[in-house]
C-alpha cells in the first residue's frame, strides 16, 4: 500500500485497533500514554473560515507588505513547510507533490477549479486555511487530495499566517 494511501486510512484503522480487537487480539503498548499519544495524531475535521477584517487581500499595498512574511513561512521547514511540497520563485530545496506556484496569480488564481469553484481571495483563503473544504466528494477519496496537514484547523498556522502566506502567493505575478 502507497504511504499517501495508508496516511488517508490510517484514522479509520486506528480507530479500529485501539477499540481493542485486531486480527491478532487485543494490541498492548509499551507505553502507557501510546493510545493516547496516538489518537491525538489524527486531525480534526475540515472546517470553513471566512478572511478576517484585517488581512486586505484585495489591496496591492496590503500584498506587497505581507508577501515577505509569507515568503519567510513558505520556505520555513519548521513552520508552514509549503516548500516541502511546492516550488515558488525564491525557494531551495522545493518538492513537487504539489503544483509549483510561480506566477500564481496570472495562473494558477485564473484556472477553473473542480466543481468550477470561482477563486477569490475568499477562496485562497480558506485553501491554506483549510482546502479539505473545497475538495468535490467525488476526490475526496483519492489520498493525494488528502495530504495538506499543516493548515489553520491543525493549529500549526494563524490566521495571520495564512493571510501572509496568501499574499505572497497574490504576489506571484
Amino acid at each position: 500500500m502507497k504511504s499517501s494511501t495508508l496516511l488517508l486510512f490510517m484514522p479509520a484503522l486506528l480507530i479500529l485497533f485501539f477499540a481493542g480487537e485486531g486480527k491478532a487480539g487485543k494490541i498492548e503498548f509499551e507505553h502507557p500514554d501510546a493510545k493516547e499519544i496516538m489518537m491525538s495524531d489524527i486531525p480534526p475535521g475540515p472546517r470553513h473560515y471566512a478572511v478576517p477584517s484585517n488581512c486586505k487581500l484585495d489591496s496591492p499595498a496590503f500584498i506587497k507588505k505581507m508577501a515577505q512574511k509569507g515568503k519567510k513561512l513558505f520556505n520555513n521547514k519548521k513552520a508552514a513547510n509549503c516548500v516541502a511540497c511546492h516550488c515558488a520563485p525564491g525557494s531551495k530545496g522545493c518538492g513537487n507533490i504539489g503544483p509549483n506556484l510561480a506566477h500564481y496569480r496570472s495562473t494558477l488564481m485564473k484556472a477553473p477549479y473542480l466543481g468550477n469553484q470561482k477563486k477569490t481571495v475568499s477562496w485562497l483563503f480558506q485553501r491554506i486555511a483549510d482546502y479539505r473544504v473545497q475538495i468535490p466528494p467525488e476526490y475526496k477519496k483519492e489520498p493525494y487530495y488528502n495530504i495538506m496537514t499543516v493548515n489553520l484547523t491543525t493549529g500549526k498556522l494563524s490566521y495571520d499566517d495564512v493571510c501572509a502566506l496568501a499574499a505572497f502567493l497574490l504576489s506571484l505575478e
